[in-house]
């Protein structure tokens, strides 16, 4: 429905109210997830809207964003492989990391037909590896809380994404709950 600006002032005062609350209960956050990352939630918020509204939509975007964080970690697992990680650049490119790709592409977007929601797949590979690189740059806390073990550093990232992708899916199903209550009154 199109709103007129005054109906549409109430929404985006309820959006930005919302906004707000999230950012407030980031002092509590971090600690369910392992990590500060509110972005990741701002994000997932809008996919929620991208993947159909839907709690089955938003069920099926935190599962892309699974399968994205199993194809990054993949990839990050071929470029250390064996014939592939001796790999050198050319010119400034990475080879070993776009046979890397390569290889864990075909299967990710194969994935579509076990009706997996692969524009989730993509924004939460490409939020894996922003948000594993800042994690691994961060000489407070970040990976550096679990020492060398990979494995760990991977799950922590994993962690973190994940609750941050499920809060930002709650602040979609609740956007659109309340919008379309709004919208309904209007109607009548």
């Amino acid at each position: 429905m199109a709103l007129k600006n005054k109906n549409l002032l109430v929404v985006s005062t309820g959006l930005a109210v919302q906004a707000a609350i999230l950012v407030l209960l980031n002092a509590f956050i971090p600690k369910i997830a392992g990590y500060e990352a509110m972005w990741i939630a701002f994000q997932c918020w809008a996919v929620y809207f991208v993947s159909g509204c839907t709690p089955g939509g938003g069920a099926k975007a935190w599962i892309g964003y699974l399968t994205g964080i199993i194809a990054s970690i993949a990839i990050i697992e071929l470029m250390g492989a064996p014939g592939i990680k001796s790999i050198q650049p050319i010119g400034g490119m990475n080879i070993a990391m776009a046979i890397a790709v390569f290889i864990v592409v075909i299967p990710a977007i194969m994935s579509e037909n076990a009706k997996n929601f692969v524009p989730a797949l993509f924004i939460g590979s490409g939020c894996f590896f922003a948000l594993f690189t800042i994690m691994s740059s961060d000489p407070k806390l970040a990976l550096s809380m679990v020492g060398e073990d990979k494995w760990a550093k991977y799950l922590l990232a994993t962690r973190t994404e994940l609750v941050y992708c499920l809060i930002g899916q709650v602040f979609g199903f609740i956007t659109v709950f309340w919008r379309g209550k709004y919208e309904a009154s209007l109607a009548k």
